[in-house]
């Protein structure tokens, strides 16, 4: 390797170590702003009041919609609960990313803790897609339980999102088997020589 391609490689790794270091961060600020808006959500849901969210406010499932404080309080807890699952399943798919991006940062790209954590987002990810797919026909039908029979409502929505997260995590999971399979070819590259 000549010494132009040593520094090149330099600057190409010094910029990988500054971009997962920054994203790092960002990852960390996002985190933290969703596990506030579901904590605020979640209670806010079971509890509604003026100090969080008033019992006026409308709440929509799909495309169900009903104000706050005319659902039984049974049913909220229930609602509670998804939007809890909800916030769950992405506060781990995030922590899972902010782990990839520490790994990246401290240039272990190959490791198995990098590669397993690339692995785990993708599986995250699936799961908050499957999630949101079923928690709208689930929460329509908790929102609208205490109505009438013949009233209730059973709602199914798929928008972009769920397709986005299902893509994105196949991608990641896709994209981790490789880098394993990758690492493993390198790893018997090295005993050979």
């Amino acid at each position: 390797m000549t010494s132009s391609e040593a520094t090149d490689r330099e600057v190409r790794l010094k910029r990988i170590r500054r971009v997962s270091a920054f994203m790092k961060w960002v990852v960390t600020v996002v985190l933290a702003i969703i596990l506030v808006l579901g904590v605020v959500l979640t209670i806010g849901i079971a509890l509604p009041n003026d100090l969080l969210i008033a019992a006026d406010e409308t709440l929509d499932v799909a495309d169900v919609e009903r104000r706050l404080g005319d659902v039984p309080h049974i049913q909220r807890i229930g609602l509670a609960i998804l939007t809890a699952i909800a916030f769950a399943l992405l506060t781990a798919a995030g922590w899972k990313i902010r782990q990839v991006f520490n790994g990246f940062q401290k240039m272990e790209f190959f490791s198995p803790t990098t590669l397993s954590n690339v692995i785990s987002f993708g599986v995250w990810l699936i799961a908050f897609a499957v999630f949101d797919l079923i928690s709208d026909p689930i929460g329509s039908v908790m929102l609208t339980y205490d109505y009438p029979p013949g009233e209730r409502a059973v709602d199914l929505t798929l928008d972009g999102g769920e397709i986005f997260f299902l893509i994105l995590g196949a991608l990641m999971l896709l994209f981790g088997w490789i880098l394993r399979e990758a690492a493993l070819i390198a790893d018997e590259n090295r005993q050979f020589i």
